[in-house]
């Protein structure tokens, strides 16, 4: 869907100089030990984590697209960036054709201290044109200047384009050898780069969930290591946790969450230019420090929001959860709801959370073509039976289970045609264990306590029968606004280690508005998932969306079904796939809203570039989105592959 377009300028990135290196994590290498918890050494926690940025001023600069001002036509956005100077850099920022000597400066606010660091926010609001154009932001401190490059879509521009990823990291349970054999952290973001040049450059990039995992803290600070090694899971809940203990666990998860988001997800050289000049949007899928999520993420912290918050950015409504709504040009919004301040064990949203949401999507203007929820875990994926009698059955006889296999062996040996149950019982119950962990299904299976929690996860998913009767009228309620508006209704997810692309549809009316498709992309770090649990996934019964109110069920008939779709007919190699629905390689999809009635034969791509049309004020013209699956060839360092385009249509008014 991008090719190269040599009429596009190249954005400006950064100089890769050791003046603009970003963090690095030093890690501690003590190792507890295992006789009991007998509290911290002296400064267990304080010199973990070495946290300073190599240009000795700032971390940073991150640039964060805020939303846009459809009636003002105002690009609203802010940059970040964090420092223990005496003074904030300064910022300016113009037009990039503009080289007049006085360009606006920025003014610095600083939101936030940590210890010696403060966080300054810098808002950005510009005037939107008639057409795309490159703005130029320049970050100056005593050790000189340093400028980033990036787009800025037309006032009525609709055809945006963005990418979506998940999965930005590697569980502690990938081993080096396994990391390596996979490229390492930045090869499926270097190709991200590579898309950005030959597109012109991505409005957007969107956060699906996962930016981190915070599983690594477990095995990496020795207080929480000691802590592990406690015989029995009673000893460990009951272990008297000191003032000065919980103290070092908040400054240990404080900074290792920041330590992790500045270098695992923004300072890699490959992915500097991402964070400086690439606009970002993410969902909340990390509650292990709210405060790091909001600042890192949105720019903002929890006395901001309560104080000053409006619905051009993040907004709550029961006071817990803050979600957005936001325009990726007049035609296309993005919605993105907390989905884990209110989680339960039975519930994903509070009612009143969806007693608010639902009137802001059935209040949208005209102009609204396509609503996308983020939602991180997907919502139309095939079910986990299997896997759920796997759970019930570690639950119920795990003691057997952990003396010699044999409940193990019981339940795979019923499963032998899908998984092969020989193989998984030869290879332990470990082995199970990592196949459903950070590199296999998803989420962690070990949980604080040590102990097997496949449970715990399964209870995670939409398609879980505790979230069941939610899903149903999530699903139910967007049907009814979708054929109330014109509005095409499309999920955006990831956190399952695998892409692929589903749908709910009336298999009679399959162009009507009960038709809405489910984007996965997971994971662009991660390690993805094993070929027997991607293969439970495709033996799955055939369900069907039940009326409000009642309880899903296999093969029971109505007016919308569910299915994942066939798009893997192929693998990396060129060979021919079993598994067609699910292809567990590391991925990112890139999208870009069309006018499909405007685009023949060779002007497609040709218009992509250029921003799609629609571009006047009056009469927007019928907009599709091209879903492009980008997913990592053989081999660490073979070339990625294209999938698609899944095309998500337009919506006729009223059907």
């Amino acid at each position: 869907m991008f090719g190269k377009q040599s009429a596009m300028a190249s954005p400006m990135f950064p100089p890769q100089t050791p003046g603009y290196a970003e963090s690095i994590m030093s890690v501690a290498t003590a190792t507890p030990s295992a006789a009991g918890f007998s509290g911290p050494p002296p400064g267990a926690g304080v010199d973990m984590y070495k946290v300073h940025p190599t240009n000795g001023v700032y971390f940073g600069p991150y640039l964060r697209y805020v939303n846009m001002d459809i009636e003002k036509g105002l690009w609203l956005g802010s940059i970040m960036i964090v420092t223990d100077a005496p003074q904030p850099p300064t910022i300016h920022i113009h037009q990039s054709m503009d080289l007049s000597p006085n360009p606006r400066q920025l003014i610095p606010h600083s939101i936030y201290t940590h210890q010696r660091w403060q966080f300054y926010k810098y808002d950005v609001d510009l005037q939107m044109a008639e057409a795309t154009e490159r703005w130029t932001y320049a970050v100056t401190s005593h050790l000189g200047c340093t400028r980033y490059e990036f787009v800025v879509a037309g006032r009525y521009e609709t055809g945006w384009r963005f990418m979506a990823h998940s999965g930005n990291d590697f569980a502690a349970s990938t081993s080096q050898s396994e990391r390596s054999k996979l490229g390492g952290l930045g090869f499926m973001w270097k190709d991200v780069l590579q898309k950005n040049v030959d597109c012109g450059g991505f409005h957007v990039q969107l956060g699906l969930g996962d930016q981190i995992y915070g599983d690594r803290l477990w095995k990496e600070v020795p207080l929480l290591k000691q802590w592990l090694a406690m015989p029995g899971k009673e000893n460990r809940k009951n272990a008297s946790w000191t003032r000065a203990m919980k103290r070092i666990r908040r400054m240990l998860i404080s900074i290792s969450t920041r330590a992790t988001l500045i270098n695992l997800s923004f300072a890699r050289p490959s992915l500097r230019f991402l964070t400086s000049a690439r606009l970002t949007i993410m969902i909340f899928l990390m509650a292990t420090d709210l405060d790091m999520y909001l600042l890192f993420q949105h720019h903002t912290t929890l006395e901001i929001l309560r104080n000053v918050g409006h619905d051009l950015d993040l907004f709550t409504i029961t006071g817990q959860g803050w979600h957005f709504l936001k325009y990726l040009g007049p035609a296309v919004v993005v919605v993105g709801a907390d989905l884990r301040s209110e989680r339960t064990q039975n519930r994903v949203l509070a009612g009143p959370t969806y007693q608010g949401l639902f009137p802001k999507v059935a209040m949208l203007p005209p102009s609204v073509q396509h609503c996308l929820w983020m939602v991180s875990v997907p919502l139309i994926y095939p079910r986990l039976d299997t896997m759920e009698s796997l759970a019930n059955t570690f639950a119920t006889g795990k003691k057997a289970v952990n003396a010699g296999y044999n409940v193990l062996g019981k339940v795979t040996s019923s499963v032998a045609g899908i998984v092969g149950g020989k193989e998984v019982v030869a290879q332990g119950f470990n082995q199970v264990k990592k196949a459903v962990g950070k590199s296999g299904l998803m989420g962690n299976v070990v949980n604080q306590f040590g102990d097997l929690d496949i449970g715990e996860i399964l209870k995670d998913m939409w398609t879980h029968e505790t979230k069941d009767l939610e899903r149903t009228y999530l699903i139910r309620t967007l049907q009814g606004i979708a054929h109330q508006k014109g509005i095409r209704m499309t999920f955006l997810s990831g956190d399952v280690n695998a892409a692929g692309a589903g749908l709910v549809h009336d298999p009679s009316h399959p162009s009507d508005h009960k038709t809405m498709y489910q984007i996965i992309t997971s994971p662009i770090v991660a390690a993805p998932a094993a070929h027997y649990i991607l293969k439970m996934l495709h033996s799955n019964k055939t369900y069907y969306v039940p009326p409000n109110g009642q309880k899903s069920a296999p093969d029971v008939l109505s007016d919308t079904k569910e299915d994942m779709m066939e798009i893997f007919h192929t693998d990396a190699s060129g060979s021919a796939r079993e598994l067609k629905k699910l292809m567990g390689r590391r991925n990112y999809v890139a999208v870009v809203a069309y006018d499909p009635e405007a685009i023949a034969g060779t002007q497609y791509a040709a218009s992509v570039h250029s921003g799609g049309s629609g571009s006047g004020r009056d009469g927007l013209s019928k907009l599709s989105l091209a879903v492009d699956f980008v997913v990592q060839g053989d081999g660490a360092f073979m070339a990625p592959t294209k999938y698609g385009p899944v095309i998500v249509p337009h919506l006729e008014f009223g059907r």
